[in-house]
């Protein structure tokens, strides 16, 4: 055999095993992302669940979602600044209607309006929520929540939230 065929040969091993080690690690990291696209999913449903009239709103269960240094913002309300988790759980417990008494919603979003995007130990998590109001048999509230998160060893947590409403269903 002439030494520029296996010169050839070689190269192409090489290639060929450049290719599968990059496909396997694409494939690894394609299914650690989709396990970090579900964990942040779920920090959606754990929203609503903590707000939800059923069995009752779980203020600690929602703050549970939250880094210490977060910051929330409250669009309805003129871009309100609240920073730290002390002031988002005063938030939480003297503004946002789901926490309210005498408020019975139930809190969801429909698939179509949430995303999600994982960059590293970043993530972005955008939904609207339906609220609905239970005694009225009615929406009670729409809004949107646009979210950044930090991993946190195996926990996603929220680090910036802006709240607001949403005008149009």
């Amino acid at each position: 055999m002439c030494m520029k065929s296996m010169g050839v040969k070689s190269g192409l091993l090489v290639l060929a095993l450049w290719l599968v080690t990059a496909i396997a690690a694409a494939a690894d990291s394609g299914a650690n992302n989709a396990a970090d696209i579900l964990k942040i999913r779920n920090v959606e449903i754990s929203f609503h669940q903590a707000g939800s009239w059923l069995p009752r709103p779980d203020l600690d269960m929602m703050m549970s979602l939250y880094a210490d240094d977060a910051a929330l913002t409250d669009t309805a309300h003129g871009n309100k600044l609240y920073q730290g988790k002390q002031q988002v759980r005063d938030y939480f417990a003297k503004v946002a209607a789901p926490f309210q008494p005498g408020k019975h919603w139930i809190g969801y979003t429909p698939a179509m309006r949430i995303k999600a995007a994982v960059d590293g130990d970043k993530a972005t998590l955008y939904f609207e929520c339906l609220w609905m109001d239970v005694d009225r048999n009615a929406i009670g509230a729409h809004s949107f929540s646009d979210i950044t998160l930090e991993r946190s060893g195996d926990q996603w947590l929220i680090k910036t939230i802006r709240v607001g409403k949403v005008d149009k269903l």
